[in-house]
C-alpha cells in the first residue's frame, strides 16, 4: 500500500511538472488532485481592453503579477474577443502559445460578439440561431464559430490544450448571451460544444461558470456531458460559494472539476486586504475547490494591490509556475 502510494505521488508530481506538453486526459487527471491543501494560483492574462496577449508586454497582467511578486502564476487566461476585436487572432493564438511554451496552464475566454448586431450590452432575438435554415442572424453567429474553432485547430496542431469557456458568466444578464434567461444561454453553450466536438477539436477542458448569485450554477447548468469544469465568481469581502455543496456532489458523482473561475477580492473603495484571506477561505470553507483566477481590469481585484501578495504566491499551499 505504502509503495503503490508513493508511485502514486511520484506520477502526480510528473504531470504536474510539465503539463504543458500533456494531453487533455493527462492535465484534466492532475487537476482532479488539487483541492485539501494544494490550490491552483490561475490569473486572468487579459480580458477585453487593449491588455496585450503578449506575456511580455506591460499591459499584461501575467507580467503585472510577476512584476510586483517575483513568482509566475500556474494558471493564465487569454480573452478573444470578438466584440471590441482590438487584436488579431494570429495574435491571441501566440500569445497563448507563448504561455503554453513557458509552461503555463493556458485558459481561453470567448467575448463573443452580439449577433444581432448590437454591442455586447445590447438586446437581442436569438432564437433564430436555433432555427432551421438561413437568417443573418443564425449567419453571424455561425461565422464566429467558425473563426474561433480555426483558432482552437491551430492551437491543436500546435499541441496546446486549453481550459475553453465560451460565455463569460453565462447568467450575467448585463452581457447579450443571458439576456433571455437560462433555455437558450444553456442552447448557446451546447451549440458552441456540439459544434467544435464534431469538428474535432479535443484539445478542450471545457469550463463554465456563473456570477455569484446564489443558484446560478444550478440554473444555468449546460449538463454533465457539456461541462469539465464548474466555476463560481466571486467578488468583494465575502470570498463566496453559495452553490458549494451542489459543486462538490458534481464532483463525486460526475468526476467534475470545481474552482474560483472569477476571483476578485475586494471592491475599490475597500481597503487593501491580506491575500492571505484567500487561502483561509480555501481551508476553512471550500477545501474541495481545485483552486482560483485572479480577475485583471485593476490591481485591487488580486495580488498587485493587496497585502502580503509575494509571501502569499510563495506558500507552499499555491500551485504557482515554478513550485508545483
Amino acid at each position: 500500500m505504502i509503495n503503490r502510494l508513493k508511485i502514486t505521488a511520484v506520477l502526480v508530481l510528473l504531470f504536474s511538472l510539465n503539463l504543458s506538453g500533456q494531453n487533455k486526459k493527462e492535465i484534466f487527471d492532475y487537476l482532479k488532485t488539487l483541492g485539501h491543501g494544494k490550490y491552483l494560483f490561475g490569473q486572468m492574462a487579459t480580458w477585453v481592453h487593449n491588455e496585450n496577449p503578449d506575456m511580455d508586454d506591460s499591459t499584461n497582467w501575467i507580467r503585472k503579477i510577476h512584476d510586483h511578486t517575483g513568482i509566475y502564476p500556474r494558471y493564465a487566461c487569454i480573452t478573444y474577443d470578438y466584440d471590441d476585436d482590438p487584436f488579431t487572432d494570429s495574435q491571441w493564438n501566440e500569445g497563448v502559445k507563448k504561455l503554453h511554451d513557458r509552461g503555463f496552464l493556458v485558459g481561453v475566454y470567448n467575448f463573443y460578439a452580439n449577433p444581432c448586431g448590437g454591442r455586447w450590452n445590447s438586446p437581442v432575438t436569438l432564437d433564430p440561431i436555433f432555427e432551421e435554415g438561413d437568417n443573418a442572424i443564425k449567419a453571424d453567429f455561425y461565422k464566429q464559430m467558425d473563426r474561433m474553432a480555426a483558432n482552437m485547430q491551430w492551437l491543436k496542431d500546435n499541441g496546446i490544450t486549453v481550459i475553453y469557456t465560451p460565455f463569460v458568466e453565462l447568467d450575467d444578464k448585463n452581457k447579450w448571451h443571458a439576456k433571455e434567461g437560462s433555455r437558450n444561454g444553456i442552447r448557446l453553450y451546447r451549440l458552441v460544444h456540439d459544434y467544435f466536438t464534431k469538428k474535432g477539436l479535443d484539445n478542450i477542458i471545457w469550463a463554465f461558470h456563473t456570477t455569484q448569485r446564489p443558484g446560478a450554477l444550478q440554473e444555468y447548468y449546460p449538463g454533465d456531458e457539456y461541462v469539465d469544469i464548474i466555476g463560481k465568481s466571486a467578488y468583494g469581502t465575502g470570498l463566496i460559494f453559495n452553490e458549494y455543496e451542489w459543486a462538490v456532489e458534481k464532483k463525486r458523482s460526475s468526476g467534475k472539476v470545481i474552482w474560483w473561475g472569477e476571483l476578485g477580492i475586494r471592491d475599490k473603495n475597500d481597503e487593501p486586504r491580506d491575500c492571505f484571506d484567500v487561502l483561509t477561505k480555501l481551508e476553512t470553507s471550500f477545501p474541495e475547490l481545485a483552486g482560483f483566477s485572479f480577475w485583471s481590469d485593476a490591481g485591487f481585484y488580486n495580488v498587485v494591490d493587496n497585502l502580503n501578495g509575494p509571501k502569499f504566491m510563495a506558500d507552499p499551499k499555491l500551485v504557482t509556475l515554478k513550485k508545483r
